[in-house]
């Protein structure tokens, strides 16, 4: 059996600047905290927990407690919610996401997420985007910091979930430096989700195979089967 693990923003939820606002505004609302630095790139780990950890601790000199947490997430949720009724629609998918998953699960592939999110804020994303994702197995930021890890974490469940010990093949599918990274330390192969400079960003990073959404299925079919994990750093 095969395996498609997505990441979720970006990649499925056409959602990033949205939620790159939403999460600031409620570290900041809900924290009463202003200096956040939104260079996400230059955080080591790219996942909704470690960055509010980093956030925290560069202000009151500890981490964030979990009511702390717990706090932002509910925030969050709620500013999403604010523009999604202002704009009369919520999350956006990436152009076809919904109907390639649940494609790929008819045509007998095992679909798992693995994302730098928290799974409250994931699961609305996920679900005002209209991806099918109640009976996929998932892991999300609560389990791990670094994304290696959380895509380790959604494999096992996936392994479980499907009753395969190993898979013949896994390829992960995200958009951002930080899977192209990932999946070149875990020796698995890519596919990048992406269009124009951002597509020519990750094809530069290493990513070998780079669709700009999933309405051509059996093109995005091919990319599976072509995908390599990343090419090394140069």
């Amino acid at each position: 059996m095969k395996l498609v693990m997505f990441d979720m923003d970006g990649t499925l939820t056409d959602s990033f600047s949205l939620d790159e606002n939403c999460y600031v505004l409620a570290i900041q609302q809900a924290l009463n905290l202003s200096d956040v630095v939104t260079d996400w790139e230059s955080y080591p780990h790219t996942s909704a927990s470690y960055c509010l950890k980093e956030i925290v601790r560069a202000t009151r000199g500890r981490p964030p407690t979990a009511e702390e947490s717990h706090a932002v997430q509910r925030r969050m949720i709620g500013l999403m919610d604010e523009i999604s009724q202002r704009r009369g629609r919520g999350t956006s998918e990436i152009p076809g996401a919904a109907a390639c998953v649940r494609e790929l699960l008819q045509r007998d592939f095992a679909v798992a997420i693995a994302s730098g999110d928290w799974e409250a804020t994931a699961h609305y994303k996920l679900t005002t985007a209209g991806i099918p994702f109640h009976n996929l197995p998932a892991a999300f930021c609560e389990v791990a910091h670094a994304r290696t890890e959380i895509m380790g974490c959604a494999l096992r469940s996936a392994a479980a979930h499907y009753g395969c010990e190993s898979f013949e093949r896994v390829v992960y599918v995200g958009d951002a430096r930080w899977d192209v990274r990932a999946c070149r330390e875990l020796g698995w192969p890519l596919v990048g989700v992406a269009q124009g400079a951002h597509a020519a960003r990750l094809k530069s990073f290493g990513a070998t195979e780079v669709i700009a959404d999933y309405r051509q299925f059996d093109e995005f079919l091919a990319a599976l089967a072509r995908a390599t994990p990343p090419a090394p750093a140069g």
